[in-house]
């Protein structure tokens, strides 16, 4: 099947709610080295939270350093991205999404897979002949807190062929949050056939057989009262694939709710980073977007207990940094703004989703508000971003 061709996808000028720009607070890294390809950015030491009420304008984050945006939608996504490809779910006046990518040349195009009630599980990198190849989940019950009835499929964005994955389209058990890198996919996996609450991560050939069972986790597991009990639901949230190494974000549910960004190297894995929400604070992690010798997730707060941030942090976990969206903490919990989601889509730039106002689920509008309404979809220059330097 042909992909269908759009208009090319204008630049749209930042919207007027976005915060201006502001002089650089952060010291230039002594590495000089780029991010995605190494360890880089900045080396600012976090400021103490002061409980001195203080104005708009001095508590507002240093702003993004000059975002090309690339385009402003209706709703939240995620997104992923290599070589120059992105993609990306857009709603339509039906209420329904539809997988947008855009070329390396800035044109844009909606790929030819059936619209969904919900933004689509999908993943882009470079397939077995080293050319884009795009993976994601369709689900026959894909509206639920657990979507039901999922395989992966696979579309070359070139051609708009597409066709399932073997290795990862058993009948009897769900898989989603698909990633490919060459011969390898990865994906979450049900531990048994009508599990969708409980969920690893397999590893195989695309054109190989399916995993007989995941071999990929995070915790299952918690304490109370003394004890250790397993959770009644756990699941990888997003995956990405580079080469033998697996990253995800890992969701424990239990009497509370844990997540995890980890790392796993062919038999080895580790946790980088832990979140738990407090008492007036909701916290979760994004999808992660993996580089050669770093990591990046969106780290997303509401209430009233901190800002969310885009968290960056070397494989080995040992140094840390982070991107604020540029708006202020108040700015942040009145309209919901942050940066959702994160992909690299070459080795000095990132794509980022930045939430300006939300209506609920899936939702980027404040219908009260006309001029903050969208998500934006910003191309930033990884290196001369004002990353801060977290101390552990």
């Amino acid at each position: 099947m042909a992909a269908r061709h759009l208009l090319p996808l204008a630049l749209v000028a930042a919207l007027a709610a976005a915060p201006a720009a502001t002089a650089q607070t952060t010291d230039p890294d002594p590495t000089g080295v780029a991010v995605g390809a190494a360890v880089d950015a900045g080396d600012q030491a976090t400021p103490a939270p002061t409980p001195v009420v203080v104005t708009e304008a001095l508590a507002a984050p240093p702003a993004l350093r000059d975002p090309t945006v690339l385009s402003v939608e209706p709703n939240d996504t995620p997104v992923d991205g290599w070589n120059g490809w992105l993609i990306w779910s857009r709603r339509g006046p039906d209420g329904l999404f539809r997988l947008i990518a855009r070329r390396p040349d800035g044109s844009g195009v909606e790929l030819p897979i059936a619209a969904q009630p919900r933004p689509l599980d999908a993943g882009i990198g470079p397939g077995p002949d080293g050319g884009p190849l795009v993976v994601y989940s369709r689900c026959s019950s894909p509206i639920a807190p657990a979507p039901t009835g999922c395989d992966i499929w696979q579309l070359d964005p070139r051609t708009g062929a597409e066709r399932p994955v073997p290795a990862a389209s058993r009948p009897d058990v769900d898989e989603r949050h698909p990633a490919v890198w060459g011969q390898r996919i990865a994906f979450a996996q049900g531990v048994r056939p009508g599990s969708s609450t409980r969920m690893g991560i397999a590893v195989a050939r695309l054109d190989g057989p399916p995993p007989n069972a995941p071999t990929i986790f995070g915790a299952r597991s918690e304490r109370r009262r003394g004890r250790t009990v397993a959770v009644g639901w756990y699941e990888p949230t997003g995956i990405d694939l580079r080469g033998t190494t697996v990253a995800y974000g890992w969701r424990a549910h239990g009497a509370t709710t844990r997540w995890t960004l980890r790392i796993a190297e062919r038999r080895r894995s580790r946790t980088l980073l832990k979140v738990v929400p407090g008492r007036r604070t909701f916290v979760e992690l994004g999808a992660p977007a993996l580089g050669r010798r770093d990591v990046l997730v969106p780290v997303l707060r509401s209430g009233g207990g901190g800002r969310s941030i885009l968290l960056r942090s070397t494989l080995s976990g040992k140094r840390r940094w982070a991107l604020d969206s540029g708006f202020s903490a108040a700015q942040t919990e009145r309209y919901g703004s942050a940066l959702t989601a994160v992909a690299r889509p070459d080795g000095s730039h990132l794509a980022v989703v930045r939430r300006l106002a939300s209506d609920g689920r899936f939702g980027c509008r404040a219908t009260a508000l006309p001029r903050t309404q969208g998500c934006e979809l910003l191309s930033l220059d990884a290196r001369a971003q004002p990353w801060r330097r977290l101390r552990r």
